[in-house]
């Protein structure tokens, strides 16, 4: 379900700016709770489990914690994806249709809760650093939830930031994250997190 996927985004994001040395729990954590609001181009591939297919897409993501996210997607069609504090919002226009589910359901059980500041990393994932390799650090994610929709998640960090974040689903799914253009403490206008269905829309509600 896309509502449980947008918490992987959410996380590279907020990682983005851990530094050269020591990169482990303790320092994502910090991060995690200093880090208030953040913007950034993406770009995600999606390799298939038989790693003979990918496909790809670039948009715009912004997060202001506790409570807001608003993912962008420019390419290869538009879709808005919108979290105004109480409800989820999925905004098709290419086939005016609208989703939507409150917040709390679709985040539910999933670490975008220790991400949007509601509980600790380590209540959600193991966190595991591992051995350094191509001259950058790596971190191993794994959630504890059994059920969750992936494996584990790799960060690949240098002492710039976020290289590389990949997510392996239950599936056998590889997606891999790129991420450019980021702001740290971006200021966001309120009506960024606002969405209002437009008339004439198919509308579905969960």
């Amino acid at each position: 379900m896309k509502f449980k996927k947008i918490f992987v985004f959410m996380l590279a994001l907020l990682v983005s700016q851990v530094s050269v040395a020591g990169v482990g729990k303790d320092r994502l954590e910090k991060l995690l709770r200093e880090t208030k609001s953040v913007q950034a181009k993406f770009t995600q591939t999606i390799i298939s489990k038989s790693r003979d297919r990918a496909s790809h897409a670039q948009g715009m993501l912004y997060i202001k914690r506790p409570n807001n996210f608003r993912w962008d997607y420019k390419v290869p069609y538009e879709q808005n994806i919108i979290a105004d504090g109480t409800r989820v919002w999925v905004f098709e226009p290419d086939i005016e249709q609208v989703s939507t589910m409150m917040q709390d359901a679709a985040l539910a059980g999933t670490p975008a809760v220790a991400l949007m500041g509601g509980e600790k990393l380590d209540k959600q994932f193991k966190v595991k650093e591992l051995n350094k390799r191509h001259g950058l650090d790596w971190v191993e994610l794994t959630p504890r939830d059994e059920n969750a929709q992936f494996s584990r998640i790799l960060l690949a960090l240098d002492n710039k930031g976020l290289k590389l974040m990949e997510m392996e689903s239950q599936n056998g799914q590889t997606s891999r994250f790129h991420f450019t253009e980021i702001v740290h403490g971006a200021k966001f206008p309120k009506s960024l997190f606002k969405f209002t269905p437009p008339a004439g829309y198919d509308m579905f509600s969960q």
